[in-house]
């Protein structure tokens, strides 16, 4: 068929695109992977919190290994709390690849109250398979690395135009809208419909009226939709795909549609007028009315991409290129002692943080590329307290309400910045990175330990026996520095780490073949 292709992807028990998980707040989801495929892997739950299960946030070599080919893991996530969340691979380019799927958290206490609910994730897809096109994101020579790619969008898991939203008239629905793509963000919006969002990343907000809302890579919103009561026409609804990124004009953004059906028989009716009003994550209050916190400790990230000393392209905080450390950051926490409360013993090419026990950690983010990032937190929300443009002599700033809306993932876009609040209160290792899979494996994260102390009380004793396995089947050790030592690094001594974020991701252009094999088990 004219427009078709093939490729690879990364299925889970022969299926893709994966089915969804659906789970009750207070359930225990126990995950049971088997890896099948020709590489390690790792599954990260997007958006849960892992408070005291640190060790199965599943971010591979930042608190785990990795599950080695034909071994297996099993994380056992508890779901405390309620809301849209994913769950997908973090390890190398698997994400893009398709290892992703839904993850749905429904609330027995639910405030706000509709008829029927509609999962629609959204997804961006490449006739490419990912190390592909990082081999050409990565190239210093521009005309190779901005070389046409158009992708394509995958809507609840079918072609957009295939997609149908069954509407029955005076029913109210609530649409999960998430974006599990490698890349772009989403302008989701339908034709003659009004829209409420209800919720932005797992937190309940005040209901706010809008035509259109824009969900960036990892971010999640829920809104409610009143169907109209005939059912004389169907609608259009739209997820249109920026694509500002690639350099090219002509194809962004690109115009994805469905079709809201009242009747399989009824004509299309075309309204367009203001669907493209958006509302800002400013303009939004939790419904918990947390106030604005105060500082105790800044943290100010600088994100550049450039071409680094060995003459790749490649993203960066502060002038650092994220580079894997030779053992997990989470197990140097848990067995360097005193010497884990130094940033030193985990190596300078993680970039990392250490933050103090309830403290209220200030992010200040200034991204100064020409396309946007959405920058995602592991562990936490924070609240969103200031955007605004960093390269105007009239710095345009628009300010938060007092009581900030509060996100996982925050899309910052070209030339500006962002102020993030979030307290301490999750001892672990946490990631914070762009949500663009290929701007992580180019090196754009960071890490917070959160703290070092509280770790070694509270999670060592914890770790099941499975993951330290698991190591030791790599040949990786589990304990020791960033370079599997005993003592704090000499500065000398951290060009041993891994020049690039993941020293072997540009030898092969296939994908990583097979599959995994998984259950799912929810307990009540």
């Amino acid at each position: 068929m004219e427009g078709m292709f093939t490729r690879k992807a990364i299925g889970i028990n022969g299926q893709w695109p994966i089915p969804g998980v659906v789970a009750t707040k207070g359930d225990t989801l126990i995950i049971h992977a088997t890896n099948k495929l020709k590489e390690p892997t790792s599954l990260h739950s997007h958006g849960i919190f892992q408070n005291g299960t640190n060790f199965y946030d599943g971010a591979a070599m930042v608190t785990e290994c990795g599950i080695p080919m034909n071994g297996s893991f099993t994380y056992v996530v508890n779901l405390n709390q309620a809301g849209t969340y994913w769950i997908h691979s973090h390890f190398k380019s698997q994400t893009a690849d398709g290892l992703r799927t839904t993850l749905i958290i429904r609330d027995p206490d639910e405030v706000y109250k509709y008829d029927d609910e509609i999962i629609l994730p959204l997804e961006d897809w490449f006739r490419e398979p990912a190390k592909t096109l990082i081999k050409q994101f990565n190239n210093p020579d521009p005309h190779i690395r901005f070389k046409p790619i158009v992708p394509y969008a995958i809507i609840g898991g079918t072609c957009s135009s295939k997609k149908r939203l069954n509407f029955a008239p005076g029913k109210t629905y609530r649409i999960r809208l998430l974006n599990i793509g490698a890349s772009f963000d989403f302008h989701f919006s339908m034709e003659a419909h009004t829209l409420r969002l209800i919720e932005v990343d797992g937190v309940m907000v005040k209901e706010r009226t809008t035509h259109g809302v824009t969900v960036g890579t990892g971010q999640r919103a829920s809104v409610l939709v009143t169907a109209l009561n005939t059912t004389d026409n169907n609608y259009i609804f739209h997820a249109d795909m920026y694509t500002d990124l690639l350099q090219m004009p002509r194809y962004n953004p690109l115009n994805f549609t469905g079709t809201i059906e009242y009747s399989p028989r009824a004509k299309i009716k075309r309204e367009r007028s203001t669907m493209w009003m958006n509302v800002s994550d400013l303009d939004l209050e939790p419904l918990d009315a947390e106030p604005m916190l105060e500082a105790d400790q800044i943290v100010t990230l600088d994100a550049y991409s450039g071409i680094f000393s060995d003459q790749s392209f490649r993203h960066s905080f502060n002038n650092v290129t994220y580079a894997v450390p030779q053992i997990p950051t989470l197990l140097t926490a848990m067995t360097m002692g005193d010497y884990a409360n130094r940033t030193e013993v985990y190596g300078k090419q993680t970039d990392t943080h250490i933050l103090k026990h309830l403290d209220v950690v200030q992010i200040v983010v200034n991204n100064h590329d020409y396309y946007s990032h959405p920058f995602h937190l592991h562990g936490h929300v924070f609240q969103i307290i200031e955007t605004g443009d960093i390269r105007s002599k009239e710095r345009r700033v628009k300010t938060a309400l007092d009581t900030p809306v509060k996100r996982d993932t925050v899309v910052i876009g070209g030339g500006h910045y962002a102020i993030l609040r979030f307290r301490a209160d999750n001892p672990g290792v946490w990631l914070f990175h762009c949500h663009i899979d290929f701007h992580i494996m180019l090196g754009l994260q960071m890490t917070f330990v959160e703290a070092p102390d509280k770790i070694q009380s509270r999670l060592k004793h914890k770790v099941p026996d499975a993951y330290r396995e698991n190591c030791v089947a790599q040949g990786i050790k589990t304990t020791g520095n960033a370079l599997g030592g005993s003592e704090v690094m000499d500065l000398g001594d951290q060009d041993q780490l891994n020049p690039s974020p993941y020293p072997d991701q540009f030898e092969s252009a296939d994908p990583p073949s097979g599959w995994m094999l998984i259950s799912y088990i929810l307990q009540g």
